[in-house]
């Protein structure tokens, strides 16, 4: 069983990995030439729809993540008729959110005038554009969205992965020829709903073929419908909060700063999203295999499953936190040419972000698998809240350095305290782990800090510039970090049980011996 775990896991990763390569590598270089050939303008134009449509798919509700997790223990005991029921309640009750966000959509329509401040491109009927943004969100709704849960309550993960890295392929490279050789936006925009239409096709028909007796048909029971909208009203509660704390940003950039200063703070978030989707990738290969130790494992086993695997996390968090203090300017001078480039001041606090959004994942981790979701509901919307509220009141003074400091304050203040305490004491049920968890917490942040610092006082009396420079930047940052925490963590008792796990994934026993030796974690 364990090994069937490990290697579900693995596979989740390997591919989910390379979905994310090709979601980091496609997007860039789409996203270059659609600042060269149509201008940084429609960079911001593009952030803005998807990020009111992010905000009207509230009304999804969650259920999506609310099916999967009741979908682990009738797919693990073989109930293959609760299985269809879900899914047949599922695919009901998409169509009616559906037809929710359409109506939404509509009545958004009229005041998108009021959220762009003054550099509409010329010839751009923006309600035509957002009309497409809006079909593209409606699809998974009504073109079987709910057949993906079944991969992922069944930890195929990777199967999902490949549909999408062979559809992302065609997507980019069909942006790209509709950019170089029409220049045209509208068609641009016209092959992202055409798409998503297509993956939704695949991922059907590869449903009904591997997963032949999942078809939905039946029904819950009230009991289970009772539980069911618990759990929805909690995720509803997080989703608006999660929407609003992450989201509102870009709105309010562009109605107070313009599409302008929107696409170009866009470009440094973007990045910033390309290396969080490696983190995605991590979560969504994880989320199904913790769900099913959750079930069959005590609470003391997951306990320490726990600590092992926020300690992997945090490493790869202050690596990629190092990267981005050191590589973020260079990087994006080289990509824009010197042009459309945030102050250098800013780099340290996006850096900051970073880690502040990714800190309290694993416990974010532990709270989906465990449909945690009603318990911790009002902790989004509290972040949401201080996040709103000291982004309006510093947009006018602080600008830019006002919105992320924002959203900084609401992650460290309210979201990960919080919603950690959540998982401690409503799950693990002790109040001593959770002050250990905050002050780990604490500690890696301080860790960072200092790997960063150190890592960048290294890099800045390289010579050259351009892409010589940011390739020996890029040296640096490959090995200075990970032997600076090797040198900080090596007798702390998390990276030795962190460091176990991570050499029993490596498929040979004598490369997993030389390594156990080198890191002195004395077990083969």
């Amino acid at each position: 069983m364990e090994h069937e775990r490990i290697k579900n896991t693995m596979r989740n990763l390997i591919w989910g990995t390379l979905n994310s390569i090709v979601s980091l590598l496609l997007p860039f270089i789409t996203r270059t030439v659609l600042i060269y050939t149509m201008g940084i303008q429609f960079v911001g134009l593009g952030s803005l729809f998807t990020s009111i449509l992010s905000v009207l798919s509230f009304a999804e509700l969650g259920i999506g993540g609310a099916l999967v997790f009741n979908m682990y223990k009738p797919i693990a005991e073989g109930d293959t008729a609760s299985v269809r029921a879900w899914l047949n309640f599922y695919r009901k009750t998409y169509r009616v959110v559906g037809a929710v966000i359409l109506c939404l959509g509509l009545l958004t329509m009229p005041f998108l005038r009021y959220l762009i401040k003054y550099d509409i491109p010329d010839g751009i009927n923006i309600y035509a554009l957002f009309a497409i943004y809006l079909l593209n969100n409606l699809e998974g709704y009504f073109l079987f969205a709910y057949k993906q849960a079944v991969f992922l309550a069944s930890q195929r993960v990777d199967v999902l992965s490949k549909v999408e890295t062979l559809m992302r392929v065609a997507l980019h490279a069909f942006q790209i020829l509709s950019l170089l050789a029409f220049r045209s936006y509208l068609l641009y925009t016209l092959s992202i709903p055409l798409n998503v239409c297509l993956n939704n096709l695949i991922v059907n028909a590869l449903s009904n073929r591997i997963f032949p007796e999942y078809q939905c048909e039946g029904m819950i029971s009230e009991l289970e419908k009772r539980g069911m909208r618990k759990k929805v009203q909690g995720v509803m509660f997080q989703k608006i909060g999660s929407t609003v704390l992450f989201s509102v940003d870009t709105i309010v950039i562009s109605s107070f700063l313009g599409l302008k200063t929107l696409g170009i703070y866009n470009n440094y978030y973007y990045v910033i999203v390309a290396v969080t989707s490696f983190f995605s990738v991590i979560q969504r290969g994880i989320i199904p295999s913790i769900g099913n130790r959750i079930v069959l494992d005590s609470k003391e086993e997951n306990l320490k499953d726990f600590h092992k695997f926020h300690f992997l996390y945090i490493w790869l968090v202050t690596w990629c936190c190092c990267c981005l203090l050191c590589l973020f300017q260079p990087f994006v001078r080289v990509w824009q040419r010197g042009e459309n480039m945030l102050p250098d001041a800013m780099i340290p606090l996006l850096t900051a972000y970073f880690f502040t959004f990714r800190m309290g994942d694993i416990c974010f981790i532990y709270r989906e698998a465990l449909g945690m979701w009603w318990e911790a509901r009002f902790v989004p919307l509290g972040a949401a809240a201080l996040n709103l509220t000291v982004n309006l009141l510093s947009i006018r003074w602080l600008e830019l350095y006002g919105i992320v400091l924002s959203t900084i304050l609401s992650l460290v203040c309210v979201y990960t305290p919080f919603g950690s305490m959540v998982l401690f004491m409503q799950y693990f049920r002790s109040k001593e782990e959770y002050v250990r968890y905050l002050l780990k917490t604490c500690r890696y942040f301080t860790v960072m800090c200092l790997t960063a610092g150190t890592t960048y006082l290294l890099c800045r009396p390289l010579p050259g510039g351009g892409v010589a420079l940011l390739l020996e930047r890029a040296a640096v940052c490959c090995v200075a970090p990970n032997a600076l925490l090797l040198a900080i963590h090596r007798n702390n008792p998390d990276f030795k049980a962190a460091g176990e796990f991570a050499l029993y994934m490596l498929p040979q026993n004598r490369v997993r011996g030389v390594l156990s030796r080198l890191l002195g974690l004395g077990t083969d």
